[in-house]
């Protein structure tokens, strides 16, 4: 049977969907004295490297923006609505959560502005929307890597996003060396850059409708075996390994699951993920925030399988809820 890269164009909605809950059920084992029941201790290895879910997502978007840019080349109608993308649902959400942590409870007008301009992050190590910080700064660079690299057919494009990955290890390794308490605050993001250029990369096999060959599917697959398996079995130090596991676990997971949803073809799952995907970003902005405030609520207790139900609970439902209302919000905002 022969895939097609465009197949993670077809179901991004669905990945989308996917990575948003995988990352929030990651986030859910590691609030402070959290645990799976006994019954469901076997999802533990699934569960565990959830946060490559942020893979998946940075991949995407590297993907999906050869797609918007390529059917309009306007450099300033790409910014206005990518920034109307990220930055309405970021300021409804963070802000409003910011302005009462800061101005209302430590009238601390200083630390808002902070982090509302992501000086926060780059600067105090301050992680709640460390992607927000590090999405806006790729999105503004992605016209550039376009017309120089990504559209050039007269270049080896692959060559050059290998060797843009490396040259990002290599600068996070210097600045690991330079300064690492500062480097500790933000490399959660910088390692990140890979994935999202190999995503840019993938955009045009997609856009293309090339071929997934069998070695690279057959890769993949073994990368996710083994990958979830090790992840399952030893701790790992992603700091340490400037989190090069993740640069090809997260695009084999995207690749493997899209062949299922199109093998498998399940239209309630489909239509289910594919909601969850386009909330995606709201989903994460709110359940950050609501992550926050239960680790620091009364409903932290004693027991950790029953802590982990109630931040399912009151996340989850929190997060949806936060995400419906602020969808239609924009859509207000912008006219829609």
């Amino acid at each position: 049977m022969q895939i097609s890269w465009n197949i993670l164009s077809k179901y991004r909605n669905e990945l989308y969907g996917f990575s948003i809950l995988w990352i929030i059920l990651f986030h859910g084992l590691n609030v402070k004295n959290s645990s799976l029941c006994k019954e469901l201790e076997v999802l533990r290895g699934f569960i565990k490297p959830g946060n490559c879910g942020v893979e998946i997502f940075l991949f995407l978007s590297g993907m999906c923006l050869y797609y918007s840019f390529k059917n309009n080349e306007k450099v300033v109608q790409f910014y206005i609505k990518r920034l109307k993308r990220i930055l309405i649902p970021f300021f409804i959400i963070n802000g409003i959560y910011w302005y009462y942590i800061c101005i209302i409870e430590d009238n601390n007008i200083l630390q808002f502005i902070k982090n509302i301009t992501f000086y926060s992050f780059w600067f105090e190590g301050n992680k709640l929307v460390w992607f927000i910080a590090l999405i806006l700064p790729l999105y503004l660079f992605y016209p550039i890597l376009f017309k120089f690299i990504i559209d050039n057919k007269k270049l080896n494009r692959l060559n050059y996003i290998i060797c843009l990955c490396v040259l990002t290890y290599i600068l996070c390794y210097l600045f690991k060396k330079f300064d690492y308490q500062w480097y500790k605050g933000i490399e959660i993001a910088l390692t990140r850059i890979p994935v999202f250029l190999l995503g840019c990369y993938c955009g045009v096999l997609a856009y293309e409708n090339k071929i997934i060959n069998s070695s690279i599917k057959g890769i993949s697959l073994i990368i996710i075996i083994f990958g979830v398996g090790y992840f399952y079995l030893h701790p790992i130090g992603l700091v340490k390994t400037f989190r090069m596991p993740y640069l090809l676990l997260g695009p084999s997971i995207a690749i493997w699951f899209a062949i299922c949803l199109e093998v498998i073809n399940t239209p309630p799952i489909n239509t289910n993920l594919s909601k969850c995907g386009r909330l995606s970003l709201e989903l994460y902005l709110s359940h950050v925030v609501l992550e926050k405030v239960f680790s620091s609520s009364i409903l932290l207790g004693n027991s950790a399988v029953a802590n982990f139900n109630k931040y399912l609970i009151f996340v989850l439902c929190g997060a949806f809820a936060i995400s419906i209302v602020v969808y239609y919000l924009e859509k207000l905002i912008l006219g829609k």
